[in-house]
């Protein structure tokens, strides 16, 4: 048998967890004030995700039809090629897109996060640890409505590379 150590204080790594009064966390501590908003959204996007085709291409198609984009507007809201955004629409782009392209591609769309994280998922991504992972992570969830051109700014600023080349 193993010989059990009795764990002390010293042993336990504590972590100090504090609240900053931000704006942002101020609005967060007035959830309660808006849960009927807040239930119908869940509700909402809830349906919608039942609704979501199982493949990046037709996902992202279902995405623009929603929201009435062509391929040239979703183009020029997210910098990433007219052709590319309709081979992939329609399936005969079989590469996976880089992480950066579907990024840009939901700061396009303007997409809430639970959409853009099933868009990163369905093409073949995930979030990890990476520097360049948080920053783009942080982008798809404090960043929705923001344009690609304020995205691309904060992650040079970061040293992260951009979602798109800006022309």
């Amino acid at each position: 048998m193993k010989n059990h150590q009795k764990q002390t204080a010293k042993d336990i790594a504590m972590v100090k967890a504090t609240y900053q009064d931000t704006a942002f966390n101020k609005a967060v501590s007035d959830v309660p004030a808006h849960t009927p908003e807040f239930k119908t959204y869940v509700e909402q996007a809830s349906a919608i995700m039942d609704e979501l085709p199982g493949k990046f291409g037709a996902t992202l198609a279902y995405h623009m039809d929603k929201l009435r984009l062509t391929n040239e507007a979703l183009a020029g809201l997210c910098l990433i090629n007219e052709d590319t955004i309709r081979k992939y629409r329609n399936g005969s782009n079989k590469s996976k897109p880089n992480i950066q392209t579907v990024v840009a591609l939901c700061v396009g769309l303007r997409l809430p996060l639970p959409f853009s994280l099933d868009l990163v998922h369905k093409a073949g991504h995930t979030f990890a640890g990476e520097p360049s992972d948080i920053a783009y992570l942080t982008i798809l969830s404090t960043m929705t409505g923001s344009s690609i051109y304020d995205c691309n700014a904060l992650l040079r600023s970061t040293g992260v590379p951009p979602l798109a080349k800006e022309k």
